[in-house]
């Protein structure tokens, strides 16, 4: 009797652990069948813990991973999941990937993009992922990170090494094994742009031959216009064709000073800059609503001009104005005001262009213009999971049309109601949509708005 009161106490503690190791397992969200370019069609997500908690809207670290050949898939439940066979997406699974990291006294989470692909990856898909990710989630876009083991990691240097519009893009890349025949071409932008590289691999690889890293490193030490911050290897003494194991695994960290994600994190975009050191730079909006960029130098040499870009979206940027450089050895101070900033979201991008025509791109910096009219529509709660409530507040009555459309623009969803009053609240029975993001499209009369939401 005691012995089976032992082993009925001893099942019941087990399956205790077991249902408390499950409910804090980290949480990677499948996200079947949606496509982010069309040589994808279903991705993981992992957000940081906090990500979706009401009034929080900080902006996140992201890695973006590329699986190796052996993951392809459409993206279906019944494919996906062999992204979870490697690499960060695996130790997210299990429960192994640390929900933090602490670097030069700040600390940070991510978010952890892995997309499914159908095919190899191409560069203008890889930039078609990047530029979703953005729209989609709360992005630090000063902090992208790519990285990817075999067909993946020559997806990275293949992307990096496109063109110099991509390069900026990223704050620091990882390929591993990366199966990508070397090229100087593309060594050459990866340099002349200051991007952080961290390659690995083994001396026994049978698969991608470890020439293929240390032939890139030669030509990125090697090119005409090298990079400040030199390249970095890792060739481990192994055979085989994995070194993802290793390279992921958050508990190595080479000569015991920091793993992968802590090297990421050390690397921001357009901060190891040399020819031009900035003390402080920032943009803020006026008493006019004029958008005030500021930033003071301690150090310039060979210094020609700085350029002020702004964008809407973090994408796509244009040329508002020109600075001429003082080019002091002692440093200066520069401003610039834009007197037509867009209502809503402006990305500030400040670059700055040497004497010999070479540029360097600083931090990006993010301003909202507040659109009063914005709040004569919200959408709630976002993300829905079945119903969902739109309040309307706007001196307007008649017919309204809701256009519900996925994100490759093909309409699922129409409603047709008459607004009555300036103020009202209308019920959408949103159940039949398939989880997934959506942009609801609003037409009256001489007005159309749009609001993006997620059906859960």
């Amino acid at each position: 009797m005691i012995f089976q009161r032992l082993r009925l106490c001893s099942v019941f503690i087990t399956a205790f652990l077991l249902f408390f190791a499950t409910s804090q397992a980290q949480v990677q969200t499948p996200r079947y069948n949606v496509s982010m370019t069309s040589i994808s069609n279903g991705y993981y997500e992992y957000l940081p813990a906090g990500y979706s908690t009401p009034g929080n809207q900080a902006n996140y670290s992201v890695i973006i991973f590329l699986h190796g050949q052996g993951e392809l898939g459409d993206g279906t439940s019944a494919q996906l999941p062999k992204v979870l066979a490697n690499g960060p997406p695996k130790l997210i699974n299990q429960g192994t990937f640390p929900a933090s990291f602490t670097v030069n006294g700040q600390t940070f989470s991510f978010i952890v993009i892995s997309p499914q692909f159908i095919s190899t990856p191409t560069p203008s898909g890889i930039n078609d992922i990047i530029n979703y990710v953005i729209q989609n989630y709360r992005v630090d876009i000063n902090r992208i990170y790519l990285t990817g083991l075999s067909m993946g990691g020559g997806g990275v240097w293949n992307y990096a090494g496109y063109n110099s519009t991509y390069a900026n893009r990223l704050a620091a890349i990882i390929p591993v094994c990366g199966a990508s025949s070397p090229s100087t071409y593309r060594a050459n932008i990866i340099a002349a742009t200051n991007l952080p590289v961290w390659a690995t691999h083994n001396n026994g690889d049978p698969t991608v031959p470890v020439t293929y890293t240390n032939t890139y490193i030669d030509y990125l030490n090697a090119a005409p216009v090298p990079s400040i911050i030199p390249p970095k290897k890792s060739i481990f003494n192994a055979n085989g064709h994995d070194a993802w194991s290793t390279t992921y695994n958050p508990s190595w960290k080479e000569n015991g000073i920091y793993n992968a994600y802590e090297w990421l994190l050390m690397n921001q975009r357009g901060i190891a800059v040399l020819p031009v050191i900035l003390s402080s730079y920032k943009a803020s909006i006026t008493a006019a609503d004029k958008v005030l960029i500021e930033w003071t130098t301690t150090q310039e040499q060979n210094n020609s001009h700085f350029t002020i870009e702004r964008s809407t979206d973090g994408i796509t940027f244009i040329n508002i104005g020109q600075v001429p450089a003082s080019n002091s050895l002692t440093g200066s101070s520069y401003s610039y005001i834009d007197n037509l900033p867009t209502l809503g979201v402006n990305y500030y991008r400040l670059s700055q262009t040497d004497i010999d025509g070479k540029i360097i791109y600083f931090d990006i910096k993010k301003v909202t213009i507040e659109d009063q009219n914005a709040k004569a529509f919200i959408f709630y709660p976002n993300p829905v999971i079945s119903n969902a409530n739109l309040e309307l507040n706007f001196p307007y009555t008649g017919k309204l049309s809701l256009s519900i459309y996925q994100t490759d623009g093909k309409m699922v969803k129409q409603f047709q109601f008459n607004k009555t009053s300036d103020y009202i609240l209308q019920q959408l029975n949103l159940e039949d949509l398939v989880p997934g993001y959506y942009n609801l499209e609003m037409k009256g009369i001489n007005f159309l708005n749009s609001i993006q939401f997620i059906k859960q």
